[in-house]
Parts: C-alpha cells; sequence; structure tokens
C-alpha cells in the first residue's frame, strides 16, 4: 500500500520550543518514524506545499493545498493523508471535500491536540486511523481521522464537521453523525450515516484569494450589524441552536435592506424547516434565504467556493449534494 502524506503544519507538525508551541518541519519524519515503530508496513511519499499554524490560514493557502493534492491525485496512490492544525481544520476539510466531491481516492485529514512529544498527543492515534482506514477500502472523497478523549477514533465525513466547543479540542460532526470508528479489527461503519451522491458540478475550479468574499456572521445578545459594501458578495447568518436570530431587532432590519439595496444576498444557515418560532416569520419579508441543513463551517465555504466561481444561481447550486454535505 502506497499513500501520500501531505505536511501543512500546525500542532501535530510542531514541537515545544521553551513555553511555546511552534511549527518544525522536521516533526514531519517523525510522525512516519513514529507510525514505522509501531509495526507499520505502508510506503509514504511526502509533499509539503506550506508550514503554517492554521489559525494563520487564509485562502491562498486553501489554493496551495488544492493544487498539490490535485497534482498527485491520478498517481495510483491507495489514499491522501493531510496533517493540519486543528484551529480550523473544519475549513480545510470543507474546502476539499467541495473542491474534489466523492472522488475515488480518499483524502484524509488528521491533526493533533497536543505536539508529538507530548505522551497526551493523539497525533500518532489518529495518523493510524487515517492508514487504517484507507487500508479498508470503504470511503470516497473526504473525511477526518480523529480521536476524541476516551472514545474510539472516529472517521468524519469533511463537510460535516460542527465548529469546537471553546476550551474543548474534541471534534464532532453535526448531529454526530460520523462515519464510522477504528476498533482493533479495522474500520467499523456506523449504520445510521447516510449521504447523497454528488450532485452539483463546478464547471471551473476557482482561484482562492486571500480574504473571502463572504461575509459570515454570528448571533449575540445585543447585536451590532457591519456596514457593508459592494466588495461582499454574499452575506451569511448563522442562527442559534433553534435556528432563530433576533428578527424584533431593528438593526437587523436595516442591514437586510441596505444588503437588498446593495444586491447582496443574505443566508441563513442553521434553521430547519419543521418547527418554528414565532420570530421565523420574518425571515422571507427580510428576503434572508433559508439554507439546507449543512454544517455551518460548510456553509460558509461553500459559498465562498460558488461566489469565487461565479456562480449565478447561488442558492440553487448551494442547495445540490457536493461531498457529502447534504443528508
Amino acid at each position: 500500500m502506497k499513500i501520500l502524506v501531505v505536511f501543512t503544519g500546525g500542532t501535530i507538525g510542531s514541537c515545544y520550543n521553551g513555553n511555546v508551541i511552534s511549527t518544525d518541519s522536521s516533526t514531519r519524519y517523525k510522525l512516519i518514524e513514529m507510525y514505522k515503530q509501531r509495526g507499520g508496513k505502508e510506503e509514504f511519499d511526502t509533499i509539503s506545499p506550506y508550514t503554517v499554524l492554521s489559525e494563520n490560514l487564509s485562502g491562498e493557502h486553501f489554493s496551495l493545498l488544492y493544487n498539490a493534492i490535485k497534482e498527485n491525485i491520478n498517481k495510483n496512490y491507495d489514499g491522501i493523508i493531510v496533517t493540519h492544525g486543528t484551529d480550523t481544520l473544519q475549513y480545510t476539510s470543507a474546502m476539499l471535500s467541495y473542491m474534489f466531491g466523492l472522488c475515488s481516492t480518499p483524502i484524509v485529514l488528521v491533526s493533533a491536540n497536543y505536539p508529538l512529544e507530548n505522551e497526551k498527543s493523539n497525533g500518532l492515534d489518529n495518523f493510524t486511523s487515517a492508514v487504517k482506514f484507507i487500508e479498508s477500502g470503504k470511503g470516497k472523497g473526504v473525511f477526518v481521522a480523529y480521536k476524541n478523549s476516551g472514545e474510539p477514533a472516529k472517521i468524519h465525513r469533511g463537510s460535516r464537521l460542527q465548529h469546537h466547543l471553546a476550551y474543548d479540542d474534541n471534534i464532532y460532526s453535526i448531529k454526530n453523525e460520523y462515519c464510522g470508528e477504528i476498533t482493533d479489527t479495522g474500520f467499523v461503519e456506523n449504520n445510521s450515516y447516510s449521504e447523497k451522491s454528488d450532485e452539483l458540478v463546478i464547471e471551473k475550479m476557482p482561484i482562492f484569494t486571500a480574504s473571502s468574499p463572504v461575509l459570515k456572521i454570528t448571533p449575540y445578545v445585543g447585536m451590532i450589524y457591519p456596514d457593508i459594501n459592494k466588495s461582499t458578495n454574499a452575506i451569511l447568518l448563522e442562527s442559534y441552536h433553534s435556528g432563530t436570530i433576533n428578527t424584533a431587532s431593528t438593526e437587523l432590519e436595516k442591514f437586510c435592506n441596505k444588503a437588498k439595496e446593495l444586491e447582496i444576498p443574505v443566508f441563513l444557515t442553521g434553521s430547519e424547516a419543521g418547527f418554528f418560532y414565532e420570530s421565523k416569520e420574518l425571515y422571507q419579508k427580510l428576503k434572508i434565504n433559508i439554507l439546507p441543513p449543512v454544517s455551518p463551517v460548510s456553509a460558509y465555504i461553500k459559498l465562498w467556493l460558488l461566489c469565487e466561481s461565479n456562480s449565478e444561481k447561488l442558492y440553487d447550486n448551494f442547495s445540490k449534494s457536493l461531498g457529502g454535505d447534504i443528508w
């Protein structure tokens, strides 16, 4: 079995420098060496399109990573493993999910809660789980292998990750619908998991710019909406857990009217059809488009991709499944 490992930095590619954690290019070889000390016999090729702590990620890094994988994905590798930082893992896994869809070569992202030299690090377990998943031959598209504290390693669909909880380095899939888990016998599928086939075809892959054309807004009590101008191509509002935002606010009405004046579409993620609170009734009046249920992180990345590819029908194209994002 031959696997391409793409090193990009992050905690899994870092070491302690006094009281500071910083990236270290030599750590990439340490990861493979540690894996082989566990008895791993696979053959690995390695590349590194960039090295960065993931909190410093920009759209330019997306383009570098996409191009690096695109150049190698058809070279008869059994799978591709991407090492990445945990802070923005969800964003990169969503980006790769949309750029490569349900491709035949599995792409698995791995990260670590601590540098590899720390005995509490799950980095080696995550890497080992990624290899086992690739060996199972049961995956198409993009995934994340990650072992939460006290649990078996889970295999998550890359387009379905939740935001991190505050002060928590565990990773969860939206609605806790992960693909499966790694046990002593290998990969075990989660029978309750389901997904749609790819429905959206991106005719021309976009070049991600450093900054996003999508304005992403998270709700909070005492909300103040930012000024907007024509440099924004789309607005994504995140909702509270019940699918609501403060529709009693005159600030929201002013903001939506300004967006309408500038012909900037406004979308809402986190709200589902079915059970409605009174505050939801104003969405139509305010021209707020309710998106199909997907991970809020993936909703942001999908809108970014569609804007960069000059998609004319944002809502219609968003509603088509890609990379297993819609269930």
